[in-house]
């Protein structure tokens, strides 16, 4: 009988979703438009129709949803629609949203100025703590707060 009870007890394991036995400490999915034209679609196939094409490639989006190949996802203006995974980049990217934000040197306001970025530049990061990103724009390296970004969540690490 206790092996029977065993048994059950490992199918139940093994086959129950592992969803169901994780906290709840879901955190947002930003990804990136890999290219320089990426079509976002009303719904989850090719012949849905086009609700908008980016033109920026590197900008972050948050996935909200997936579907088979496609993702839902959201940009920084709170659009959503659906694009194919293979218009997607896992590299993830920030967008800034203030004129005149400071790459610095290091990760302190006290360090070496190098460049003032514009409004809605994309920048490919390299690392994130707390306040800061250390980040590729243009031929440029160095540290940017991250009080004026989008494609974080607050205060997140990235190694």
């Amino acid at each position: 009988m206790k092996f029977k009870i065993i048994i059950v007890i490992l199918f139940i394991i093994l086959f129950t979703d592992a969803d169901l036995f994780a906290q709840n400490t879901t955190t947002k999915k930003y990804l990136s438009i890999r290219t320089n034209l990426a079509n976002l679609r009303i719904g989850p196939s090719s012949t849905h129709p086009i609700l908008f094409v980016y033109e920026k490639k590197n900008l972050p989006v948050e996935v909200i949803d997936e579907f088979e190949v496609w993702r839902k996802i959201k940009d920084y203006q709170g659009d959503t629609g659906w694009i194919h995974l293979s218009q997607l980049s896992r590299k993830r990217t920030l967008l800034t949203f203030k004129d005149g934000i400071v790459l610095f040197k290091n990760a302190t306001i006290y360090s070496k100025p190098i460049i003032k970025i514009g409004n809605l530049e994309t920048a490919v990061i390299k690392k994130c703590i707390p306040n800061w990103c250390l980040v590729e724009i243009q031929k440029y390296k160095g540290w940017i707060q991250t009080d004026h970004v989008w494609g974080l969540e607050n205060k997140e690490i990235i190694n």
